[in-house]
């Protein structure tokens, strides 16, 4: 008898070993066996009678997909549940006093907007509390664990809230600066210098210095999915020149966009997004191994 054994598990090579799959192959394997034996009762050889066997199995990679897919999202669903657990009584609470927080300064700065006509009242207001919650729910938002990211350390989490506040503060005084400035919008731009500016620096330092924080499933699965991706190409090489030409694509239509919107406005600017995106598609359909065929 062939070794059907070493042949199912030839199709199954690259899926999740699940014991659904597992089950599955087993079955499958004892179904062909039996093919196989009825064939050779009606006077075929072993081998042709392997071969018209296992032909007649088809494509099983679809249902193989169905039950590998299946298993994934019972993954899924298993680690998302798990993420109320994460969430402590006094931490939700903190969420919810940031959340009034800032329903209350909206309120207010909206209050002190039709009382007074000062645009800086309303915006100081807005500040104060707004500010507040955000910096609140940055804070909390980075020392939260949950089901897919790692909680990050308190130190490093008020450094993220540091930058956020000193950027918020400097757009408060680039809009206070613009409303009662003489010359407007040279003097609000450069009050962005010594506030604004260094606030988005230290963040961007943060994010490029910022570890991998996903945890050993998730990381699993973004690998598998590009190893996926990589697979529609030739060679690795063949991958880069798409990422190079994708990236080129994009931020052309960005500048095309920025372009036409000051030209002619938003009525055929967004063309530029979409023109790119078929580009990208094209180039795809072009770099891909069936194309080489």
């Amino acid at each position: 008898m062939m070794d059907t054994r070493k042949h199912i598990d030839a199709l199954f090579l690259g899926y999740e070993e699940t014991a659904a799959l597992a089950d599955f192959k087993e079955e499958l394997r004892s179904n062909l066996d039996d093919r196989i034996a009825s064939l050779c009762r009606k006077g075929l050889d072993e081998k042709a009678a392997f071969r018209k066997a296992a032909a007649e199995l088809g494509d099983i990679s679809a249902l193989a997909d169905e039950i590998s897919l299946k298993k994934k999202q019972e993954v899924y669903s298993e680690m998302y549940m798990k993420t109320r657990n994460y969430m402590d009584t006094k931490r939700v609470a903190l969420y919810v006093l940031c959340g009034a927080t800032l329903c209350f300064g909206v309120i207010t700065a909206l209050l002190t907007r039709f009382h007074t006509p000062e645009p800086s009242a309303p915006m100081g207001v807005l500040l104060v509390f707004g500010g507040i919650a955000v910096l609140g729910f940055v804070f909390l938002g980075l020392t939260q664990e949950t089901a897919a990211q790692e909680r990050m350390s308190p130190k490093r989490a008020f450094w993220y809230v540091a930058a956020s506040g000193i950027l918020l503060f400097g757009l408060f005084v680039f809009g206070v600066t613009y409303f009662y400035s003489e010359r407007g919008i040279a003097d609000s731009v450069a009050t962005l210098i010594p506030f604004a500016l260094p606030g988005a620096a230290l963040g961007i330092f943060l994010i490029l210095t910022e570890k991998d924080r996903r945890k050993p499933w998730v990381r699993k699965l973004a690998d598998e999915q590009l190893k996926r991706e990589m697979e529609r190409f030739a060679s690795p090489a063949q991958a880069e020149r798409f990422g190079l030409i994708s990236g080129a694509l994009w931020i052309a239509a960005v500048t095309v966009f920025i372009v036409l919107t000051l030209r002619v406005g938003l009525l055929y600017s967004w063309l530029a997004f979409a023109g790119a995106l078929v580009a990208q598609l094209l180039v795809l359909a072009l770099l891909s191994k069936g194309s080489q065929r």
